[in-house]
């Protein structure tokens, strides 16, 4: 399903996602703090890094940029069958989750209904 979200992307995004090497991973959890974090929300994905807005050549990170989703966020809302809800929602994270890396706000992408 994350790959079916990232073939509807348009292509100069993919293409940055793969010149950047920047990894979409799922995870059975969230790390451990995401619900102290992120109190009272179900949390399916984050932006782990530095965005691409920011980034220079003399950036430093102590850990690759990632973007990872959460199996157990997902199944708590939707349970564990495939259904179309799940796939909307696992593409609206992707894309929520790639316009972080670009360098949007978090307001910015809510006015943008994702």
């Amino acid at each position: 399903m994350v790959q079916e979200a990232l073939e509807g992307i348009p292509d100069k995004y993919r293409k940055i996602l793969r010149e950047e090497k920047i990894e979409i991973l799922p995870r059975e959890n969230a790390p451990p703090g995401m619900k102290e974090k992120f109190p009272n929300k179900t949390v399916f994905g984050i932006f782990v890094g530095m965005s691409l807005k920011h980034k220079t050549v003399f950036s430093i990170q102590t850990e690759p940029t990632r973007i990872e989703l959460y199996k157990e966020s997902f199944e708590k809302v939707f349970g564990t069958k495939v259904s179309e809800a799940i796939k909307e929602q696992i593409n609206r994270t992707v894309i929520h989750e790639i316009a972080h890396y670009l360098g949007f706000t978090e307001e910015e992408i809510h006015k943008r209904g994702y």
